[in-house]
């Protein structure tokens, strides 16, 4: 059974782990350099956590394994300019590879628009961004109900696409409220 959270800063480790895994999944000499980028994240996730609370917040997907439990998913969301105007914005949807096309990316979705709903209704529209190539990103968040709204490149020349998702109208999932950002 995945439970899915709010993370707490002592997650943060796994959540770093897990988004190195998930967006370089290279072995060889890219499993070393995983372990320095995974320190990276690390800092980067600290920062954001102590910088921009509380308009930033991880949920994390976790699932028992023995007498443990394991980080399998995450997602973040913070307030970001887009267009000019502070918007809910989507960042490092990550799901274990040994996890994927289970419904953990959906679920870490809903969470974040169960939250949104409760606490920051005067926002219309959820953002994010995703590698055009990335093409089982790109299925569930269609299925997610997010639409194209424009297109740009990386610094390193890919491809990649703005989504955008109305969170106006009707609750499109009825999952119990989650813990406020605060």
């Amino acid at each position: 059974m995945i439970e899915i959270r709010a993370a707490e800063i002592t997650d943060l480790p796994s959540v770093a782990q897990l988004v190195a895994l998930s967006f370089h999944p290279g072995g060889g000499w890219q499993a070393l350099w995983r372990g320095f980028l995974q320190l990276g994240i690390e800092q980067d996730l600290r920062d954001r956590w102590q910088r921009e609370r509380p308009h930033y917040h991880c949920w994390l997907a976790i699932m028992p394994i023995g007498g443990a439990s394991r980080c399998v998913g995450s997602v973040e969301v913070q307030l970001r300019e887009i267009k000019g105007q502070p918007n809910p914005y989507l960042s490092n949807l990550a799901v274990h590879p040994d996890y994927r096309r289970r419904g953990i990316g959906r679920r870490l979705l809903q969470a974040v628009e169960t939250h949104l709903y409760a606490i920051y209704s005067d926002y219309s529209d959820l953002y994010l961004h995703v590698l055009a190539q990335n093409q089982a990103a790109r299925q569930l968040y269609a299925r997610c109900g997010f639409e194209v709204v424009e297109e740009d490149f990386t610094f390193w020349g890919e491809r990649k696409l703005l989504l955008r998702k109305s969170l106006t109208g009707d609750r499109p999932y009825s999952s119990s409220p989650i813990s406020s950002w605060i």
